[in-house]
């Protein structure tokens, strides 16, 4: 008796928290600044509707960028006068990235970034002057997709779990399968990798790796990668007979004549 009336009580309360009322979400109002723990503060002039924006969202955006109270940039001078990119994933400062994944498609804000999350002690050029606050006078969410995958990351968990062999599966996979659709692919994600495992200094990865997609799509820039990887690990005289023939297809190229340049003092000072 005892054991059914415990579990009665447990159903009661179960269905009393189900009932309760979710926290309500902080109301959003027309041009009050809100500010993040970076520093990042914006306010909306109108809120949006549509869908959330996630990690891997194609976004579709019309940007204004002012500088010390002069527009340096604008969207509008683009053909369709949209600045595509991909949430989390493409090459933005850290305040632009920020500020995309808070936002909804229709939602149009102004925002304004310090130093700190955009282009810091550098600067951009001659555009952007050293320790730049950027103000984005017009921020307009005007598109956002349905998430995908990022390649880069799917094949970076491939060389963890299974080296060489299980990312070319998964590459092979997700190129020539129904699965293309359900991420972003392109080569650029192949030098993301390349990147990634050179920042992490796994050198020799990162030359199978790029030796491996070079292969498969004939790209020379992935060779070339697998030369700075060789030359990485100190095996200069692979590296420069790979260079050799990668010059051979591109005399011209002034990046790979001035490593060869590099390559031939290394070997003469062993």
């Amino acid at each position: 008796m005892k054991q059914i009336y415990l579990l009665t009580l447990c159903a009661l309360v179960g269905l009393s928290a189900c009932n309760t009322p979710k926290k309500s979400e902080k109301k959003i109002v027309l041009g009050d600044t809100i500010q993040t723990v970076s520093g990042l503060k914006y306010y909306y002039e109108k809120i949006g509707q549509g869908r959330k924006v996630e990690p891997g969202c194609d976004l579709g955006t019309y940007l204004s960028l002012k500088v010390n109270d002069k527009v340096i940039w604008t969207s509008a001078e683009m053909p369709d006068s949209l600045f595509t990119y991909v949430a989390g994933y493409s090459r933005v400062i850290k305040g632009f990235a920020e500020v995309s994944l808070l936002l909804r498609e229709g939602d149009e804000i102004v925002a304004i970034l310090p130093d700190s999350i955009a282009y810091g002690a550098k600067g951009a050029g001659d555009i952007i002057p050293p320790y730049s606050t950027l103000i984005y006078d017009k921020f307009k969410m005007l598109k956002v997709g349905e998430p995908k995958g990022i390649m880069v990351d799917t094949l970076l968990k491939a060389i963890e779990t299974g080296g060489e062999q299980a990312v070319m599966a998964k590459y092979t996979q997700i190129t020539t399968t129904a699965d293309s659709n359900k991420y972003h692919i392109g080569q650029d994600h192949l030098y993301r990798i390349w990147d990634k495992l050179s920042k992490a200094n796994e050198h020799k990865k990162a030359a199978e790796v790029a030796a491996c997609f070079a292969d498969v799509t004939k790209d020379n820039k992935l060779w070339y990668k697998m030369v700075l990887s060789l030359e990485s690990l100190g095996e200069i005289k692979e590296a420069k007979e790979n260079l050799d023939i990668l010059i051979g297809k591109d005399p011209e190229n002034k990046e790979m004549t001035a490593k060869m340049i590099d390559l031939k003092e290394k070997l003469s000072k062993r």
